[in-house]
Order: structure tokens, then sequence, then C-alpha cells
């Protein structure tokens, strides 16, 4: 299907979008773990047959994140989802959303609660046992969940119960997030057994992390106290507000990646949103609205390669069988996956959520070519879930 072919009309991507919303639930949403994987791999019939398995996530093989596998990215995935079922419910108030926010709600708890340590987020949970995780998370797991717990929370979509649980996960989150981000573990977060993680944990620091990366310390205790009004979390904010938006304000020169940039996004809607008068507001605006700038690149690099790349993937190989590399000292089974659909969603959210940016016809244009020229009947990894987040929070916001 070649995108300039397709006729864009509003029902296409109505269309486009539930094939990805039905894809999500058939094929990358376990129901025993109520979590979303990265990817379908293997031949089996069952779609997670070839995650890693409880022995191997004892020794934590093939590296302590889970790099590789399909089970490293669940936080990041069904934080994502829950905006997504916000955005829709705003549009549609489709009752039985409630029931598939509390189903993602109740895997992203497990992963921040079921292992032992209450705060201390799992990428993800073994299919298989229902409880086996990785050592290892990352400031992006963090990242994803606390803003979807956070929009959850704001959403009619979320009962007084789920309120409940939605606020003891962020306080917990943001208690343990205290407990490890201490000069003495060098700003980082700390691993499951308790030891401090490599880069990819780092969470202060203004030498050591980028700029895109340097709100989300305080954007996870500006959600605690959102939701609790415990000043204890206002005050642990503080301690990095403002050096931390000034140093968002200093986006590098060259193009950052789509997920770099939407993840910031996110850090500074919620304290857009939890600030919102004053300087501290101006300085979040500011910043989304450079990010929206500078994203409007990956909108046109994915444009570019959805003419020339093949279609998505239905199954991955079984990452046993791929060659490693080398990733922050760790051993990663990779496989070039096709990032575009992933890319121009993310683009289109950044843009969405800085309210002094001009979404433009061309970068629209850009955004239904991207989610209108593919087809999604059969897809087999959680990029075009991106596409389907941006679709919803352009009719939201009455884009379409």
């Amino acid at each position: 299907m070649n995108p300039l072919d397709i006729d864009i009309t509003c029902a296409h991507l109505h269309a486009q979008a539930e094939d990805i919303w039905n894809g999500l639930w058939e094929r990358l949403y376990c129901p025993k773990t109520k979590l979303i994987y990265d990817f379908v791999s293997g031949d089996a019939p069952d779609y997670w047959a070839a995650a890693p398995t409880p022995e191997e996530i004892a020794r934590q093989y093939p590296n302590p994140c889970g790099w590789g596998t399909g089970m490293e990215d669940s936080a990041i995935n069904g934080g994502a989802v829950l905006s997504i079922l916000c955005d829709r419910y705003a549009v549609t108030q489709e009752p039985f959303l409630r029931a598939r926010a509390r189903d993602i709600m109740d895997g992203l708890y497990n992963c921040a609660m079921s292992h032992g340590t209450p705060g201390f987020i799992a990428r993800s949970i073994c299919p298989a046992d229902g409880k086996s995780v990785y050592k290892n998370s990352s400031r992006d797991q963090y990242t994803h969940l606390v803003h979807g717990f956070w929009k959850l929370w704001h959403s009619p979509l979320s009962d007084a119960d789920m309120k409940a649980r939605l606020a003891e996960t962020l306080v917990v989150v943001a208690r343990f997030t205290e407990f490890s981000v201490k000069p003495e573990n060098n700003y980082r977060l700390l691993m499951l057994d308790g030891k401090p993680a490599p880069q990819v944990c780092q969470m202060w620091g203004l030498k050591d992390i980028c700029p895109h990366e340097a709100a989300r310390l305080p954007m996870i205790y500006a959600a605690a106290y959102d939701v609790t009004g415990d000043r204890h979390f206002l005050r642990e904010c503080e301690k990095y507000l403002r050096d931390a938006l000034d140093e968002s304000c200093r986006l590098w020169p060259w193009p950052y990646l789509g997920y770099a940039l939407f993840q910031m996004a996110c850090s500074l809607e919620v304290l857009r949103m939890v600030f919102p008068n004053g300087e501290t507001n101006l300085l979040c605006r500011r910043a989304l609205n450079d990010a929206a700038e500078r994203v409007q690149y990956s909108a046109m690099k994915s444009a570019g390669e959805y003419l020339v790349e093949h279609e998505e993937l239905e199954r991955f190989p079984d990452w046993r069988t791929l060659e490693w590399k080398d990733n922050y000292g760790y051993l990663v089974p990779c496989f070039n996956w096709p990032k575009t659909a992933r890319e121009a969603g993310e683009a289109a959210l950044v843009q969405m959520m800085a309210p002094d940016f001009a979404f433009s016809r061309l970068q629209q244009t850009l955004f239904r070519r991207a989610l209108g020229g593919r087809s999604f009947k059969r897809y087999g990894e959680y990029g075009p879930l991106y596409l389907m987040a941006a679709y919803w929070r352009m009719r939201r916001h009455e884009l379409l």
C-alpha cells in the first residue's frame, strides 16, 4: 500500500486506528499478566511462547534489563495505553473502556508492587509464571507509568477504588525514587537487588543527563503531590524543579529521536498542569514548544521511510537465535525492526502536548499519511500503538 495513493478520509483513519486497537488486545496484551509486550516472536500459536522463561529470568539472561526479549518495555507500553484510553473515553464515553483501564492499571500495579520492593518499577512480568521480573528498570519506565497513572487519576474513567490504587502506586514510586536517587548512588535509581543501576537509570546530575531527561525526577514528585496533597512531595519536587526546567529549555542543536522528546513532553505535561501559573508554567511551555518544533524532523523522516519500508512485521524471530551486541555493558539480542510508525505517532503527540505550538497542515498531513498509508490488519510490535495514540489525541482536540 503506497501512502501517496490512499484517499485519507476520516473514516479510513478510524478504521486504521481500530485495526491497531484490535491487534493490541489480540496479540500484544497478555490477559494473565495484564501487560502489553513489545513484540510477537517465534513460531508457536501462543504469542508469548518465546518470552523468557522463569529460569532464564532467574539468571538474568540475556541481560538484567530483558533487552531484546519482548519483556523490556511493558511499563512504557502500559503507560502509553492508559493515555490512549483516557483520550478515547473523552471522545466516545464508551463504558467498556473502564474495564480496559482497570486491567492495564492492575498489570502496571503489579510491576510496581508484586516483587517485594514497592515502588521499583519492573519493566515487565514473565507470562509463564506471572511473577518473575528482571532486576534493572530505567527512567523511561518510570516516566510512562507515572504519566499514565497520573492521567488516569484525573480522568472520569477512574472510580474511587481506582483512584486510591493509582495514588498508592504514585506514592510508593516517589518514595522509592527518593530513597534511591542520592549522591551516594550517583543519583541513580536502584535495581531490584539494591545496587545502583547503569546509566539508563540516571535521574539527576546535570552533567550526567541530557536536557530531555532533566524533568523526569521532579515530575515523579509532582505527580505524587498532585494526587495526595502531601507537601513533602512538593518540597522534594521543588529541590530540582527550577534547574530541571532551565535544562529542559537547553535542548541540544542536533535532532533527537521521537521517543526521547515524547518522554520529555510527558514529564513536562505533568509539571505544567500541577503548576498552572507563574514562571514554572512558562518554562514548561517554552520547553514543550521547543520539543514540538524539533520533533518535526522525526515526522518528516518517518514520512520518507514509509515510502520505502516493507509492511508491518507479523512476527519477529525468536530472540535466542539473533546476533547479539553490547549495550551499556550488557549483551543484547538485536534485530532491525521498523520504527517509522512509532516515530510518526510520537512526533504528532509531542506537537499536540505543546499548547503554544501551531500543529501545521503539513504536520497533520504527514500524520494522516503515516496512519492511513499502511495495513495494520496484522502487526507484531508496539510501534503502531503510538499512531493510535495520536489519532485519539487528535480526535480529542478536534483536529480531524
